[in-house]
């Protein structure tokens, strides 16, 4: 089969199908939020245009509130972020997925400017867990699967699918939708999340699963098109060519394989043979693998290549191991002891890492990275670092923020904590 997927350097996290073309639902404009009619005849000032920049180093002192929605069930009772928000940030905009719709809002108001909703009854609990949209590598458009109930026609009862919609960026409404109609039979059972788990310049791979099994479905972009699928897992992350998942062995055995995008999906490898295993995104071409042998029972902790290769081995020091790409060329690791360290994000050699071996400066708690730059924490509060080098790029940045773009930093409100503040960016 011919490749239908050119892969692109800066592939989207985070970090998530038979398919027939068409066409969009329109947007639903948001109606909580519409202008007052205004008494004065004087015109009404125009909205200059933020600044941006690329990256940001400091955030305003105050920002706008973000609707509840956009933190999801990702925010702890103890106000900490336990999982990914179920947002994106393109430009001014964050878009906000949940069981039922596609949130557009302006972060500069925090008020949701539009909502698109699946063309099919959503089967989705209101407050089931959703995960954060993807971007297509041109930026033009956010990728967000719904779990719907198609129906029956003639003699065909009704069934459980996976409408996917794309949501143009400039409009924010629905683009262009495409139906996942051949799903196992176990997807109709209730908990089946479907997420994008990433994109290349023509292409999209998404996961289906549940408690019951996994699917894997790849999707040309350009035909709006099936490629290939695989009903037996659920891909969790894609470097380079190469969709990466857990596969089991038996009911305590593990390995982790790797499918071949580019062709039909077969499995090019497979690895680690153990138990408890975790993958998590690590950038373009890196992988995040913690959890036991199975020979020994020893901790598994390492970072694989595309082919399958060890480009890093943490071993006993992987515990909580979570990595952040910053867009760029370098992730940045964090591990519970707590260690950072930043690697090269194709090779995966190591740049740097903290707390220095006898040195004074401690670890900070990681919270986003972006074009070169890595957001945290200390005792001291809120630090910017370089992600090249490690050293202090700001000491007083204002916030950590947990998303990040050119013109807003995403982050926990430092009083509430269980609310979501956009920060514009400053300088």
């Amino acid at each position: 089969m011919r490749s239908i997927l050119k892969v692109s350097a800066a592939l989207s996290a985070t970090a998530t199908l038979v398919l027939l073309a068409g066409c969009g639902g329109a947007a639903e404009p948001g109606a909580d939020h519409k202008p007052k009619a205004s008494k004065s005849k004087k015109p009404a000032a125009r909205a200059l245009p933020r600044k941006s920049y690329d990256p940001p180093q400091k955030f305003a002192a105050k920002g706008a509130a973000l609707p509840r929605s956009a933190a999801g069930n990702s925010i702890s009772m103890g106000g900490t972020l336990r999982k990914p928000l179920p947002l994106v940030l393109h430009g001014t905009r964050a878009y906000v997925a949940t069981a039922d719709g596609l949130q557009v809002i302006d972060t500069g108001t925090g008020r949701s400017t539009s909502t698109v909703r699946p063309r099919h009854k959503s089967i989705a609990e209101k407050d089931a867990e959703s995960s954060a949209p993807v971007l297509t590598q041109d930026g033009k458009q956010v990728l967000v699967p719904f779990a719907v109930e198609f129906p029956g026609k003639g003699t065909t009862p009704s069934r459980a699918g996976i409408e996917l919609d794309a949501v143009d960026t400039t409009t924010g409404k629905a683009a262009w939708t495409l139906d996942i109609d051949d799903l196992p039979s176990w997807a109709g059972q209730p908990g089946t999340r479907a997420r994008v788990v990433a994109t290349t310049e023509s292409a999209a791979v998404i996961s289906v699963g549940n408690g019951e099994g996994g699917a894997t479905y790849a999707v040309d972009l350009d035909s709006r098109k099936a490629a290939w699928h695989n009903d037996k897992v659920a891909a969790a992350v894609v470097i380079g060519d190469t969709a990466v998942a857990v596969t089991s062995k038996d009911s305590v055995r593990q390995q982790v394989i790797g499918l071949d995008i580019n062709h039909d999906g077969r499995q090019k490898w497979s690895k680690l043979d153990g138990y408890e295993l975790t993958v998590r995104p690590a950038g373009p071409y890196l992988v995040a693998v913690t959890g036991r042998d199975y020979s020994s029972g020893d901790s598994i902790g390492v970072l694989l290549k595309p082919v399958g290769s060890k480009a890093a081995d943490l071993a006993d020091d992987a515990s909580g191991l979570t990595c952040y790409y910053d867009d760029a060329n370098v992730t940045v690791c964090q591990t519970e002891e707590p260690r950072t360290l930043a690697l090269d994000a194709t090779t995966g050699k190591e740049l740097w890492s903290l707390p220095e071996k006898g040195g004074q400066r401690v670890a900070p708690m990681v919270s986003a990275a972006w074009h070169g730059v890595v957001y945290g924490t200390t005792n001291n509060g809120p630090v910017a670092l370089d992600a090249k080098t490690g050293a202090d790029r700001s000491t007083s940045p204002g916030a950590a923020p947990v998303a990040v773009n050119e013109y807003t930093g995403v982050a926990l409100d430092q009083a509430e904590h269980h609310t979501l503040i956009a920060y514009p960016a400053t300088g």
